[in-house]
């Protein structure tokens, strides 16, 4: 795609969104789920800021307590670079001429953080605190949900580009995003409704995200019924268990170094390995709030 064509997109849209962050106007329009959990942001109190911060712009993974904390969510801009072209230059060069140069913003991934820790302080009481090891495992369970909540955020919110211009903005507004799979994972929130989708694919993320290789079927059936009460065919089954696998696409270098560094920089001096190794879907369970944290999480979409 040209690039003159898509920035024409970009400022056609651009008053309903953030206009120095390419495509946000456009995603806040076309893609229920990207304005669903902006819209949740603010009203939880986070706001969108240009306001320079380093720490940010050098290690932004880093920086995800800090963007909970202050509940200000930095962001670049990064439709000044094509500003500057002339219409010549813009006529000139596609979208691949540019694509992994231009930098991306996550506002996107960043706001459903902060709607998921508000969410689960109003549902699941207080992130818990002690230095036992039962007080541990029930922090890193909140802290991998909430990762695993934001996680279903970009994969559910990738089910609605369904053309190259909302690609391309959902793309520079996302961490993964994973198109291949929208057809299938749309066919199967048709069949199944969005709730058994959603929830189930949170589960599958969070069984990502706890280091597991794969989905085992004890865990499976458990996740079952968790999400449903309903009898599902056994097509509908075999779907879920194909969905279930996109979460374990998610590269294992990235989840075992920022879960590592996020666990210290908590003060958790445990290994994973002991951390890890307890039944955390029987802990989801017996959260009373559980229920209304999913009933209410899956509403925003």
């Amino acid at each position: 795609m040209k690039i003159n064509r898509l920035l024409e997109q970009h400022q056609k849209t651009q008053a309903q969104g953030l206009p120095e962050n390419l495509g946000d106007g456009y995603l806040m329009q076309h893609n229920r789920v990207y304005k669903g959990f902006r819209e949740a942001a603010l009203k939880a109190g986070y706001k969108f800021t240009r306001d320079r911060d380093e720490a940010y712009e050098t290690f932004p993974l880093l920086q995800l307590p800090q963007v909970l904390k202050n509940r200000k969510i930095p962001y670049f801009n990064n439709v000044a670079a094509l500003n500057g072209l002339t219409p010549v230059q813009l006529e000139a060069l596609s979208w691949e001429d540019i694509d992994g140069n231009l930098k991306k913003n996550f506002v996107f991934h960043e706001a459903c953080h902060g709607v998921v820790r508000a969410l689960a302080l109003k549902t699941m009481g207080p992130v818990p605190e002690g230095g036992d090891l039962e007080s541990q495992r029930k922090l890193v369970l909140r802290m991998l949900l909430e990762e695993s909540c934001a996680n279903t955020c970009e994969l559910i919110g990738m089910i609605e580009a369904a053309d190259p211009t909302h690609r391309i903005f959902f793309e520079m507004n996302s961490y993964i995003c994973l198109f291949e799979n929208r057809t299938n994972l749309k066919n199967t929130m048709d069949d199944l409704g969005r709730e058994v989708v959603i929830s189930w694919m949170l589960l599958s993320y969070l069984q990502s995200n706890f280091l597991r290789h794969s989905l085992e079927d004890s865990e499976f059936q458990k996740m079952l019924n968790i999400v449903t009460d309903k009898k599902l065919t056994p097509q509908q089954i075999k779907n879920l268990r194909a969905q279930s696998k996109i979460a374990f696409l998610l590269s294992e270098r990235f989840r075992v170094q920022t879960t590592s560094f996020h666990l210290r920089l908590a003060g958790i001096k445990t290994l994973p390995k002991t951390l890890f190794d307890f039944d955390f879907l029987k802990e989801l369970s017996n959260n009373k709030g559980f229920p209304a944290f999913v009933r209410e999480f899956v509403s925003i979409f």
